[in-house]
């Protein structure tokens, strides 16, 4: 096996172990299809809670941002005391969201039987 198809396994796997804890959080999954249908936008923590129709749950949000910031999938910024969130910039993970919010309930079964 030859160091390019070494990298390939590895990732491959990184990310179905990333697709796996993320879809198994309802949070971790609204959040990641708010920001698919949104890719270029920025939003406050309130405007995400809002958008979500989560305000029972605040808590609960706030940490799949965290979690998702620390998976590099969200980033934030702090503009005038407010601090925003939006997709990340780099470009594969990018695609990896976007694409993983086109999927619905049924196909993200298939896809983590196969995980």
């Amino acid at each position: 096996m030859t160091i390019i198809e070494v990298t390939k396994v590895k990732g491959q796997s990184f990310m179905g172990q990333l697709m796996k804890k993320l879809v198994g959080n309802r949070f971790c999954l609204g959040l990641l299809r708010f920001f698919a249908a949104h890719p270029n936008g920025r939003f406050s923590k309130l405007a995400v809670i809002h958008a979500m129709d989560e305000d029972d749950n605040r808590p609960s949000i706030e940490d799949a941002i965290e979690q998702m910031i620390e998976e590099g999938i969200i980033s934030a910024t702090e503009d005038k005391e407010t601090v925003y969130y939006m997709l990340t910039k780099e470009e594969a993970m990018r695609k990896l969201v976007i694409n993983m919010a086109l999927f619905d309930w049924h196909d993200w079964q298939m896809v983590l039987e196969h995980i």
